[in-house]
């Protein structure tokens, strides 16, 4: 999975929401929880917005105060804003030029008066606000525009993302495949000791993992999962050992009533996996 890069916006907002939702009485253990709620996120999706990983849209910053009945502008930190936009309200719309059209957020300040001539203006139609420089054009109850704000289109999955993690590279590789092309994020990983450093800075959504590595079996590592900021992520085992004997089928039993998992045996029929991990996921 590649690594996200940090904006100082995103991590300023996530810092006031985290915040809030401690005035609130929401613990920093539940507030991923409650964000994935709001917003309708996986978790590691919420985990990374919390996080600042990920970039907030304007939107997403309203609902939130909304349901917390406080006002938007203390998430956008609005006593920050330069003294310019003091007055306007920030708006998600549409930033016209010619026959482009570019998603933006644009600070709408008051109705425009008879010989006012700002280099933008902003007016609604259709119930979405629109920008565009001021030609002289009849806009009606046209607006002026304090500031604009214009963000590269930024690949944002909502997927959720899925560990596969197996000492078997070709293995590990064909099911993060698979899920991938089903419609999943899947990282593989190739080891216990490499995914226990990995659960260490990142969440999953679900974990898919081998049961023998060598000598050692998974059992560990997935107690690590059901300790880790996301315990309720489903987890998937895979042994091909049982008939062999060198996975036994006390322990895998013992694992399975002791941390709600399931187990699959290799090589895995993966799409009555898929359909297994995507229903647990609640996904359609």
């Amino acid at each position: 999975m590649a690594n996200e890069t940090h904006s100082p916006d995103s991590i300023a907002v996530a810092e006031r929401v985290r915040e809030l939702m401690s005035r609130h009485g929401i613990g920093k253990r539940q507030q991923t929880t409650e964000l994935c709620r709001i917003l309708d996120l996986s978790f590691s999706q919420g985990h990374r917005k919390l996080r600042g990983n990920s970039p907030w849209t304007l939107s997403q910053i309203k609902k939130v105060a909304e349901v917390f009945d406080e006002p938007a502008a203390q998430l956008f930190g609005a006593q920050s804003l330069d003294p310019g936009v003091v007055g306007a309200v920030a708006q998600e719309a549409l930033f016209c030029v010619g026959a482009t059209e570019i998603a933006c957020t644009a600070w709408v300040g008051a109705a425009l008066e008879p010989g006012n001539r700002p280099e933008f203006v902003a007016y609604s139609r259709l119930g979405q606000w629109r920008v565009a420089r001021h030609d002289s054009a009849l806009y009606q109850s046209a607006y002026e525009v304090h500031k604009i704000e214009i963000y590269p289109r930024r690949a944002e999955t909502d997927k959720p993302a899925i560990a596969v993690v197996d000492d078997d590279r070709a293995s590990a590789d064909n099911l993060r495949d698979y899920l991938e092309r089903s419609g999943f994020t899947a990282v593989a990983i190739y080891g216990l000791a490499a995914f226990t450093e990995q659960l260490q800075t990142q969440v999953f959504d679900g974990v898919i993992i081998d049961w023998l590595f060598g000598a050692q079996t998974s059992a560990a590592a997935i107690r690590a999962v059901r300790a880790s900021e996301n315990p309720d992520a489903p987890i998937f085992v895979l042994t091909g050992e049982l008939l062999t004997g060198k996975a036994s089928e006390s322990e895998i039993s013992q694992v399975i009533r002791d941390y709600d998992v399931a187990c699959y045996e290799k090589p895995a029929r993966m799409a009555i996996l898929v359909a297994d991990l995507s229903k647990r996921l609640n996904r359609p």
